[in-house]
């Protein structure tokens, strides 16, 4: 039996669930290679790194036959590490440009004389990459010029004047107005449908 890690969909942060649940320290983090690694000589295939991994980078084999589908699944997949460090809804800031302080949201909306696109989230509950929507994919869908801008909220009801009762939440606004909310994660698996909403909005 063998362990595969997807390397296209873990991020590989030194902080990894896998890591911390396996029950002999058969994950661990290569500090010279910069990646989640395995030991299948330590794994005794208890398999909770599968229920562990948020990215569902991770599968066991228990024979050549499965071996050879997931390495060409894995080999097959269109992810790359590039789009793992986009920015993504639900997940924590990649680029500090888009950073803003809640403080200083009012005279945004004041000031800016074209759509903006604010994401409300919370860096200590932000959802792994893999699983949250690229930010461009949905300004893409947006059929108006629009400005992005990601603020991290430490306290609900910092934002409870905005109507927001949960994180992460996605917000449009035209001339200081809401035209748009939602509120709540969504996984890529689903990202169809709040891309449609997003596409028929005339905002």
């Amino acid at each position: 039996m063998s362990v595969l890690i997807n390397k296209k969909r873990c991020d590989n942060r030194d902080i990894c669930p896998c890591i911390e649940e396996c029950p002999t320290r058969a994950f661990y983090y290569d500090d010279i290679k910069k990646s989640v690694a395995v030991d299948n000589n330590l794994c005794i295939y208890c398999k909770q790194c599968i229920i562990a991994c948020e990215a569902g980078a991770v599968k066991v084999a228990t024979n050549d036959e499965e071996y050879n589908k997931i390495k060409n699944e894995y080999e097959c997949d269109l992810m790359s590490v590039e789009e793992l460090f986009q920015d993504r809804y639900g997940a924590s800031i990649v680029d500090d440009k888009y950073s803003l302080d809640i403080e200083d949201l009012e005279q945004l909306l004041k000031d800016s004389n074209k759509h903006l696109l604010i994401e409300f989230f919370n860096d200590d509950d932000s959802s792994c990459l893999v699983n949250s929507i690229p930010i461009n994919e949905i300004m893409k869908k947006i059929n108006v010029p629009v400005s992005y801008r990601k603020i991290n909220v430490t306290d609900i009801n910092e934002v409870s004047k905005y109507g927001i009762n949960e994180l992460p939440s996605l917000l449009i606004y035209n001339n200081g107005e809401e035209v748009f909310k939602h509120e709540g994660f969504v996984y890529f698996f689903e990202k169809d449908k709040l891309l449609k909403e997003l596409s028929e909005n005339k905002f």
